[in-house]
């Protein structure tokens, strides 16, 4: 069981990376061994040196490694996988499966952000374009038998694909993301771009001057809270800090893997600054997929970076591209949109003060910068709360 990494202090990028990089699996292939007991197998060559039960070239798991134990010459031998132990029917495959390869990356950057993979291997989302992906990828890791007995029905209105459950054993997916796709820049690229377009979301708000993308996940905090919290409704950070600060003092450092891989695939990869923000807690009606309490954080990606992001990696969908373009439109019409990052170089756990302010703005060419503090205050961006130190007022 991995461990949990304890991402205090933030500062310690290098040392966060390092550790997260230490602990990612580096699994690049399956083989026949890896496969759960109980698992039969279709061999089109019956090896002399195994008794033969019965007529058919099956044979299960435990009688293969008792008499080959890891051998991967068994893979060649194996033609599929028994569908039941009761049925008759064999899903066809080949192994080893490859795993470092893109149809992999784009499938576990899908299941980690729309499937389900804990007792069947489905997906559950009304986008046609991820239903697709997740035939073709299944069909191409695994092979027609596995694509052609994919299922399709619908669901709270919803397209579901479920696959059959045995594949969840070929096609491994798990939070922690894999080392060859945190050290490949075209692997990070694909899964970024399927991750951003299944989970994340541009947000442009012309009155607020608000403008990012984030990309939020969830965790199980079960294990930490022994309170009553409100059934079935979100509690933001501000009130978790105000009446649940035990609770928020022990989950604060603890991001989901997930978001924390993908925190350092945009850093390490494409030079791309985010920042990962506790945003609310929640008691679960169901206990299925996040568990009894659950926490959800956001991944941000705020204006300055926005550029970047479509140059690197962009959304798939016309709707979000054209909403991210729309953002670098605003930049033209609204200067105070360049001088707010200086303000955000500046801050301190939301603190300006305002001669750091100026000092950075002078480097920069501007001869008055006091006026863009009095500006941002004017507009609710910026409250000044004691003589030459302001509060941002805005994510």
């Amino acid at each position: 069981m991995k461990t949990t990494i304890n991402l205090s202090p933030w500062y310690e990028e290098a040392k966060v990376v390092e550790t997260y990089l230490k602990e990612a699996p580096n699994k690049k292939e399956v083989h026949w061994f890896d496969l759960p007991n109980g698992t039969q197998f279709l061999l089109k060559n019956f090896p002399n040196t195994l008794r033969k039960l019965g007529k058919s070239n099956i044979v299960n798991i435990e009688r293969l490694k008792k008499a080959f134990g890891k051998s991967k010459d068994i893979n060649d031998l194996i033609v599929g996988i028994k569908k039941t132990m009761k049925g008759n029917g064999c899903l066809k495959v080949k192994f080893p499966i490859k795993l470092d390869n893109r149809d992999y990356v784009s499938l576990y950057s899908l299941m980690l952000s729309e499937g389900s993979n804990s007792s069947e291997f489905s997906l559950h989302v009304p986008e046609e374009f991820f239903h697709d992906l997740f035939h073709e990828n299944i069909k191409t890791l695994t092979s027609d038998d596995f694509s052609k007995n994919i299922v399709i029905d619908f669901n709270n209105g919803f397209k579901r694909s479920r696959a059959p459950a045995k594949i969840r054993h070929l096609i491994p997916i798990d939070e922690h993301l894999p080392k060859f796709i945190l050290l490949e820049k075209e692997f990070a690229r694909e899964y970024l771009k399927i991750a951003f377009e299944a989970e994340g979301s541009p947000i442009l708000n012309k009155d607020k001057i608000k403008r990012y993308i984030k990309l939020s996940r969830y965790v199980d905090i079960s294990k930490y809270v022994n309170l009553e919290l409100p059934s079935e409704r979100r509690v933001y950070t501000g009130e978790i800090q105000e009446k649940y600060s035990s609770l928020y003092n022990k989950i604060k450092e603890y991001p989901p893997l997930t978001l924390l891989g993908e925190f350092i695939l945009l850093k390490k990869h494409f030079d791309i600054d985010s920042k990962i923000i506790l945003e609310a807690i929640k008691q679960n009606k169901t206990f299925f997929r996040t568990g009894k309490f659950s926490a959800r954080w956001t991944l941000v990606i705020y204006a300055n970076n926005i550029n970047k992001f479509i140059q690197e990696i962009n959304f798939i969908s016309e709707k979000k591209r054209e909403k991210c373009e729309e953002m670098l439109k605003i930049r033209a019409n609204h200067p105070q949109y360049s001088t707010l990052k200086f303000i955000r170089a500046v801050e301190n756990k939301g603190i300006i003060l305002r001669k750091d302010f100026i000092t950075i703005m002078k480097k920069e060419g501007y001869k008055s910068p006091s006026c863009y503090l009095h500006r941002f205050e004017k507009k609710g961006l910026l409250k000044r709360i004691e003589e030459g130190k302001y509060k941002l007022l805005i994510d």
